[in-house]
């Protein structure tokens, strides 16, 4: 063996062979430096202090973005313009014949009539059912408005001799019959309306034969209010219905 190549082999007695290093995990040494987070340390010289002061590369461009941003949203306004509208309208008080009327039952509800031709009943609309009594002519009425659009379902004078009776299809239903005037026309109706539970049922039916009582008082037992061949086949026709539970109430 050459001298040359004796001297290549031999090991200096201090020094011990190296171990090769393991392959980082997220990429070169040199990325991390020596603990693997050396690059990150705050009083390091790496990425994170020159992202902090926004020197160069990607860090400094969005650092720069960002306050690009803060002082152009610094600098909106926000918008105070005032538009008229063209057309001015004024207030205008609308009169619905019940500020001189005083409510004796006012509750939710939902008011059918029954249609002859169909042979069925038919809803009327949802809204407040009340009875109204005039404060000065004491006369009283019922009155129905469909809710939001406020159009009158049922409006009649509440006569002397009226029945309110149940549904035989529901404890929640009243029925009775009476010449309503909701539709500007005197028409001979058959009612039926619906309360959210029995007991308003039975406070209506209450109400509205006490206030028959009154009516009687005030104005008499009017001659229609005898049997006649109208008000007959009236009873007849709200019995007939009363036998017969409606698709709703056999629902429930």
């Amino acid at each position: 063996m050459s001298a040359e190549e004796q001297a290549k082999t031999e090991v200096a007695p201090d020094e011990e062979p190296k171990a090769a290093s393991p392959t980082p995990i997220f990429g070169a040494s040199s990325t991390f430096g020596g603990t693997g987070f050396g690059g990150f340390a705050a009083g390091g010289g790496g990425f994170a202090a020159k992202a902090a002061a926004g020197e160069g590369g990607e860090g400094g461009d969005a650092a720069a973005a960002e306050g690009g941003e803060e002082e152009d949203g610094a600098g909106e306004e926000e918008c105070k313009a005032e538009f008229k509208p063209i057309v001015q309208l004024d207030e205008v008080e609308v009169s619905t014949g019940e500020e001189e009327e005083e409510a004796l039952f006012d509750a939710k509800c939902k008011l059918y009539r029954y249609d002859n031709d169909a042979g069925e009943w038919k809803e009327r609309g949802v809204g407040q059912g009340r009875i109204l009594q005039h404060k000065e002519n004491k006369k009283i009425r019922f009155l129905m408005r469909q809710d939001k659009t406020l159009k009158i379902r049922g409006n009649h004078i509440i006569m002397p001799g009226t029945k309110v009776q149940e549904h035989g299809g529901s404890d929640k239903a009243m029925v009775w019959s009476c010449v309503d005037f909701a539709d500007e026309s005197q028409r001979m109706e058959l009612f039926c309306i619906r309360f959210a539970s029995p007991e308003r049922a039975q406070q209506f039916q209450a109400a509205y034969h006490e206030a028959g009582k009154k009516m009687e008082a005030l104005i008499g037992t009017p001659g229609f209010a005898e049997e006649s061949e109208d008000k007959k086949a009236v009873d007849e026709l709200a019995g007939e219905v009363e036998a017969k539970a409606t698709v709703e109430d056999k629902a429930e």
